[in-house]
């Protein structure tokens, strides 16, 4: 794995995590709560349990992302080099063409319930990704190698910042598509 300019990094992951944002920002401020609530067949998730999901990601992160940058006395570095498992992580995430290839089942403790408050999940995303914005943002002083994020399914393993970023996106990414074939399921309603 080449190392990659932590600059460009960020600046790439932080463009995605806004897109992100604006898109459900929009999808909240313009969706009727009903189709949120539909899925696309029996036991399959919903636009909201969706988010759910990633909430559930962002509560376990962000705040120790947070608490490590502000314990770090490292600086910025001009490289950041992939971890092996790290990128291995980040690269089953990412969708290929707009397509998620290989399914995957949740861990139980990021399974959503199907009883969901629409409007509090929403809202809760939406801090969330703001919080992860900043996040990025203020990662460009600190060395993305350095800093070591314990992962949410197995905590004694640790993988470098710049890939707990990227696996994050990536995983958002992944479910953007799964929102997106939700919401183009029932078109009709949608007014974005």
């Amino acid at each position: 794995m080449k190392p990659i300019n932590s600059s460009e990094l960020l600046s790439k992951l932080r463009a995605k995590s806004l897109f992100l944002l604006d898109q459900i920002e929009n999808i909240g401020n313009h969706t009727p709560m009903e189709l949120l609530e539909m899925n696309d067949g029996m036991g399959r998730w919903n636009t909201l349990q969706v988010l759910e999901h990633l909430n559930t990601y962002y509560r376990y992160y962000l705040p120790r992302i947070e608490t490590l940058l502000e314990k770090s006395a490292t600086g910025p570095n001009q490289y950041f080099k992939p971890g092996f498992l790290g990128n291995y992580f980040t690269r089953t995430m990412q969708p290929r063409n707009g397509r998620v290839a290989n399914k995957m089942k949740a861990m139980k403790n990021h399974s959503p319930s199907p009883e969901l408050d629409g409007r509090l999940v929403i809202s809760e995303f939406l801090q969330w990704q703001r919080k992860l914005g900043l996040l990025i943002e203020r990662s460009e002083n600190v060395n993305l190698n350095k800093i070591r994020v314990p992962i949410s399914i197995a905590p004694f393993i640790k993988l470098k910042l710049g890939d707990v970023f990227a696996f994050i996106v990536a995983h958002n990414n992944r479910h953007w598509v799964q929102i997106e074939n939700l919401l183009e399921r029932y078109p009709v309603t949608l007014t974005l």
